[in-house]
């Protein structure tokens, strides 16, 4: 039986695989404190291993954390503080007597998209999730690019606009068409609107929402023309939460995409994610049952 664990800032998802079938566990608060995150784990182990007593041990685990690391040992991961620099791999492996294998959220995303998802049957596939910030994974020839940090895939650093300054927190792609992007321009509006708002309101048609979704597609677009260009990719895959609201932006996107893509890239499709925000957990229990060999670099 093998374990996936998506590690998200506020809450963990769990989930089983057995055999070809995955079964999606509950979800709970992720825990400030490394201990206690230790402690979650080898709970929803014991309590996974008496709900399917049929299928054995634990004999895996993958986990997938929204940062970098190496093979053992989580690296930077802003959101969870308590996991940097810990040994998180070798821990549990001594606590629960599992192999374990870490991986990037989005990376794993997209591995559980191309296995159970929108992506099957390709093995050359982008994932661009696009939320309060935008990240990415590439997959070529069926292997996830890993990178040297672990890191590969962060489209929300596709430069777009050579003229506009640098910022080492979030690249160009990122600051003008996530979701926190999108709250920036709201911020201009009397009164200030959120995403969420804005959203709602291009939905009903309002001129100045319309205009703000639009811009964004058009980047999202653009963006996604040059790394599908240099990859000549099969398949796009959008996930993240304002994929939900692709209706939104999805015209001016698809004509940004059309415009900017090399010759016959502009056939590739641009799909939304199927498993929406289960993806990362089943990508998890892809990686525990390939025994982490999933990767380039």
């Amino acid at each position: 039986m093998f374990l996936g664990i998506d590690v998200g800032g506020t809450k963990m998802q769990f989930a089983v695989g057995v055999g070809e079938d995955v079964f999606v566990l509950n979800k709970v608060p992720t825990p400030s404190r490394y201990a206690e995150l230790l402690q979650v784990v080898e709970e929803h182990c014991s309590e996974a291993e008496k709900r399917f007593e049929y299928a054995g041990k634990i004999v895996e685990m993958g986990i997938g954390i929204p940062g970098t690391f190496t093979k053992e040992r989580v690296v930077w991961v802003p959101n969870i503080p308590c996991l940097e620099g810990q040994d998180l791999a070798g821990d549990l492996r001594t606590r629960l007597g599992a192999g374990v294998y870490l991986g990037n959220d989005a990376q794993l995303a997209l591995a559980g998209e191309v296995w159970k998802g929108a992506g099957r049957e390709n093995s050359n596939a982008i994932l661009m999730s696009i939320g309060t910030g935008i990240g990415g994974a590439i997959m070529i020839g069926d292997r996830i690019v890993k990178g040297r940090r672990g890191a590969a895939g962060a489209l929300g650093w596709l430069n777009l606009d050579a003229s506009v300054p640098g910022d080492k927190n979030h690249g160009y792609l990122e600051n003008y068409a996530s979701g926190t992007g999108i709250a920036g321009v709201g911020e201009t509006h009397v009164p200030p609107l959120s995403t969420y708002e804005i959203v709602a309101k291009a939905k009903e048609g309002d001129s100045f929402c319309r205009k703000t979704m639009d811009r964004a597609g058009h980047l999202i677009g653009a963006g996604l023309a040059s790394v599908a260009s240099v990859l000549d990719t099969e398949i796009i895959i959008l996930s993240g939460g304002l994929s939900e609201a692709i209706e939104t932006f999805k015209k001016p996107m698809l004509d940004s995409f059309i415009e900017y893509a090399a010759p016959g890239v502009e056939q590739v499709p641009i799909v939304k994610s199927e498993l929406g925000n289960l993806s990362g957990a089943y990508g998890a229990v892809r990686l525990a049952m390939v025994r982490g060999d999933m990767w380039i670099g």
